[in-house]
């Protein structure tokens, strides 16, 4: 293969072994966060927490996702394209927890679109913290 790919090569490696590996984490929230909201004996545990959590954890490891990949591969789209890999699995998950528990079936495809734009979204704003803490990325 000729030399001018070899950048791309290792860009397309981090883009999926970091979004891959952020999709599995997601994935094990989703489905803790799924057994803990959705299981009627857990029902004793207040809502507002559960949904602070809700939140805040896929945030924060949709951000470190695309901080992490943005300052491994030195290129700003990594972050969010790993945020999107990432966030499609874990959406996934997500829908088909809710599935499982009895909703309908269009939450798979919710989990699918919803978790791709958030995560690109999140994954990006990680990659823009990140290249004003490290003095900058190529684009």
């Amino acid at each position: 293969m000729p030399t001018h790919f070899q950048p791309l090569d290792s860009l397309n490696r981090v883009i999926l072994g970091d979004g891959l590996r952020s999709g599995a984490l997601l994935s094990l929230s989703a489905i803790g966060l799924a057994l803990l909201g959705l299981t009627p004996a857990f029902s004793w545990i207040p809502e507002v927490p559960l949904l602070g959590t809700a939140i805040l954890v896929p945030v924060g490891i949709l951000a470190w996702t695309g901080w992490r990949a943005a300052s491994r591969s030195g290129r700003l789209t990594a972050g969010p394209l790993t945020g999107a890999v990432a966030g499609t699995i874990g959406g996934l998950v997500a829908g088909i927890a809710f599935v499982i528990a009895g909703k309908p079936a269009l939450n798979i495809a919710v989990g699918l679109v919803s978790g791709a734009l958030s995560g690109s979204a999140i994954g990006f704003a990680g990659a823009l913290l990140g290249r004003n803490r490290t003095g900058g990325f190529r684009s």
